[in-house]
């Protein structure tokens, strides 16, 4: 399948700003059944980023804008093809690495007794862990409520826990959490997913993770929908958590306030 995907960020300040400094992960990822065919970033001002490929594979743009400003925009279109074939090699270099807590991804008690309710018997078994993940996918979904009210980008699994609330982002965090206690590598997945049948559009961005499976490589669970992911999944970054594949990170020098508006749009083509 493919798809055409535009994604909005607006900034807009209360006054004069000196300076933004900012990285952006919002070029999608090719590999494991997905191809970004075609890119273009387009920034306020006529902005020419400059790029990087980071630890973890994401491509990244970045720049700095050093002229007194109070409006920012980076509007990125993307065409994705989605649904091929999976890697052959699914090799990881890093995979060990996606076994550490950190916060937001802490190992507290109440992601203990999580793992415990869905032991893996054979950890060497594709199967065997992949259905322990599905269970934990739909348990997820079933014990924690979706609510854009309760959380905030800066709350830790623990929180999510005490609330039995959050969104996306919280659900994939307390899914790699509660992964990496039954003994599973996880990491987080920032993108979005297009909803067949629909207008078309999604209001913001989605989150997921991915489950490192013996022999398969990485499989991803959307705790959210609660399924596996699909076609309709589109992969923009990968990371330890959310700060490591964060779509759009950022600081500005000045005394003036700012909002953000974010707004995504896909459609399938031909």
């Amino acid at each position: 399948m493919k798809l055409e995907i535009v994604h909005s960020t607006r900034y807009r300040y209360s006054g004069p700003i000196a300076e933004t400094v900012m990285e952006v992960r919002l070029r999608p990822m090719d590999g494991n059944g997905q191809r970004c065919l075609d890119f273009e970033l387009d920034i306020s001002s006529g902005i020419k980023p400059r790029t990087y490929l980071d630890g973890y594979g994401n491509n990244v743009h970045y720049f700095n804008l050093v002229r007194p400003h109070t409006r920012l925009s980076v509007i990125s279109r993307s065409l994705v093809e989605t649904g091929g074939e999976l890697d052959a090699d699914p090799g990881e270099d890093l995979v060990d690495d996606f076994l550490r807590f950190r916060s937001p991804v802490k190992d507290v008690p109440g992601v203990r007794e999580l793992a415990d309710r869905h032991p893996i018997p054979d950890p060497g078994s594709s199967v065997a862990v992949e259905q322990a993940l599905d269970e934990l996918t739909l348990t997820i979904s079933r014990e924690f409520a979706y609510d854009r009210a309760v959380t905030t980008v800066y709350s830790a699994v623990d929180e999510v826990l005490e609330l039995r609330a959050g969104v996306c982002q919280d659900f994939a965090h307390l899914f790699i959490a509660v992964a990496r206690a039954m003994g599973v590598p996880a990491r987080y997945v920032s993108g979005y997913i297009h909803v067949p049948g629909g207008s078309g559009s999604t209001s913001a961005s989605h989150a997921w993770a991915e489950g490192w499976v013996p022999g398969r490589g990485w499989v991803g669970y959307d705790a959210t929908r609660p399924v596996r992911t699909s076609e309709n999944h589109v992969r923009l970054a990968v990371g330890r958590d959310y700060t490591d594949a964060a779509p759009t990170r950022g600081i500005y020098v000045g005394s003036a306030t700012g909002t953000m508006s974010v707004s995504v749009r896909t459609r399938q083509v031909r």
